[in-house]
Formats: C-alpha cells, structure tokens, sequence
C-alpha cells in the first residue's frame, strides 16, 4: 500500500517580506508622493473649482487641463531671474569651495602626521552639532560690522573692513561652514579605502604628493566626490535658514522666495510651481549623479 504524497508546505517568507515593506510604503505615500502629486497639480492650475474659500484673493490660474501658464508667469518675472541667478551663484560657488575645503582636511586627516591630526578632526565636527541658525548668528557675530573679526583688523591698524554678511558671500560662507562636517566624513570614508601599501609604492617610485594625489588617490576617491557634489548642490540649492539671516533683502535664494511669495506676496500657486522647478533641477542632478556613479562602477568591473 503506497503513502500518500506529503503535503506541500507552503513558504510564507516572501509574503512576510511584502508585509514589512506595507507601512515605509505607506508613509512614503502618504507623506511624499501625495502631497508632490498635489503641489505639481497646483502648479499645472487644476486648482478645485468648489474651493471658493481657499482660492478667494489669491489670483490662481484655474484650468481644466493641465497648462504650463503659472511657469510662463513665473520665469517672465524679473525678481524670479534675479532670485535663480543668485541661487545658481551661491550654490556653485559653496560647492566648489566647499569640495576644495573638505578634500583639503580629509587628505590631511588621512595621511597626515602629527599632533595637530587629530584637533584637525575634532573641528571638521564641531559644525555637525550647532544647529544652522545658532551657527548662522555666530557667523554675523564673527563677520559682521563691528563684529569681532573688524574689531581684531583695527586692533592692528587695518580699516574699511566690509562684512560679507547680508551679501551673496555670506550665504556662501555659511554653507561652507555647515557642510563641511558631511563632506569630510564622506571624502575620509573614501580615503580610508586607499591602500598605504599604493602610496608607500608610489612613494618609493619618486612620485611627489600631486601625483600620488592625481593619479591614486582621487580615481578611487571618485564616487565619495560625486556623492558630496551632489548633495552639497542640492542641500545649498534648496536651503532656506542660512540665506534667510545672512542672506540680502533682495534678491532673495529661492528657498527663501518662496516662502515671501507663499505668505507675504499671497502668490502660494507661484510659491508651489517654484519648488517643483526646484525639484526638477535636484532631480536632474541626481540623475547625473546615478549615471556617473553607473558608469565608474562598470569601469572598475
């Protein structure tokens, strides 16, 4: 008499793998896309026709089909010109300084000697745990008129000091400072990867530090430098607390525009259809940045 054939169990593991993935989902629904699906409605005018209350005063473009209207108002604004061409400035420049400064310390930190290595590390830091707006008024306190840097040059007989503060250079100055902490933690996890026993090597071939430098260190620093160049861009991008207290009047950055446009000039639709452009410029940035990162990780395969 023959057995009858066991029963099939069945394996639960894939489901309660999707079970886990239900609630960041949802959250990520919830939270992200939904209100980015709203906010890119509103900026494309289809704006509710019921909504009397919401929409009464606030001069919003109402279509029944998606229209690109509230971006030609926006980019045939002059003050928006002004506003992109100061956040384009500020933003290239703090990353181009920032990547300078920071490779600066984390080659240090990695490969220099000495005592002073590891006060170097302790201050790359310290930005890390002061909050941006305690840092941003000891930067005003520091570098502004009559703040303690013009007080020390007169001290030694230097005048005409001008501050930077309230000017394009003192937004600059604050990211800098902020993201350096990020920036060199990311760069050093890369510089760690690189074996002594190549620069030894490089070393006893008579290569100088700018070659071991050009030719070693940074191709195999590369994707620690990508990643700081684009975050670095689309923090400072999109950054509001620095260059609303050591930023200008005007222009404004764009962070900081839309928050005037959005509560002081009653403009929410312009205010909305600037941060998806916003978001439009990171995204394209991103997405150099995952075709850059693709293509150095097929080479080293």
């Amino acid at each position: 008499m023959s057995r009858p054939a066991p029963r099939k169990q069945t394996d639960l593991k894939p489901l309660l793998g999707l079970l886990f993935l239900v609630p960041p989902l949802a959250v990520l629904t919830l939270l992200v896309l939904l209100p980015a699906f709203d906010a890119l409605r509103f900026s494309l005018g289809w704006v509710p026709e019921d909504n009397v209350s919401y929409a009464s005063g606030l001069n919003l473009i109402r279509s029944s089909q998606p229209t690109l209207a509230v971006f030609g108002r926006l980019f045939s604004s002059a003050s928006f010109g002004r506003d992109l061409g100061l956040t384009l400035f500020v933003t290239l420049t703090s990353v181009a300084l920032l990547t300078v400064v920071s490779y600066a310390l984390a080659v240090y930190a990695r490969f220099g000697r000495g005592r002073w290595v590891g006060a170097v590390r302790t201050l790359y830091l310290l930005p890390m745990f002061i909050p941006g707006i305690i840092a941003a008024y000891a930067i005003t306190t520091f570098y502004g008129d009559h703040g303690l840097l013009q007080a020390m040059l007169e001290r030694v007989g230097v005048q005409g000091y001008h501050s930077p503060i309230r000017q394009s250079w003192g937004i600059v100055l604050g990211s800098v400072w902020t993201g350096i902490p990020f920036a060199v933690l990311m760069l050093s996890s890369g510089l760690d990867g690189v074996a002594e026993e190549q620069i030894e090597a490089a070393r006893d071939a008579g290569a100088s530090f700018w070659v071991i430098l050009w030719r070693i260190v940074l191709p195999l620093n590369l994707v620690p430098l990508l990643i700081v160049l684009t975050f670095s861009f689309i923090g400072v991008f999109g950054s509001f607390t620095i260059p609303y207290l050591l930023g200008p009047a005007a222009p404004n950055m764009l962070g900081v525009s839309m928050q005037l446009n959005f509560g002081a000039f009653r403009q929410p639709q312009v205010a909305v259809a600037m941060a998806v452009f916003s978001f439009l410029v990171c995204a394209l940035v991103g997405y150099l940045y995952v075709v850059a990162t693709l293509r150095q990780n097929g080479r080293r395969v």
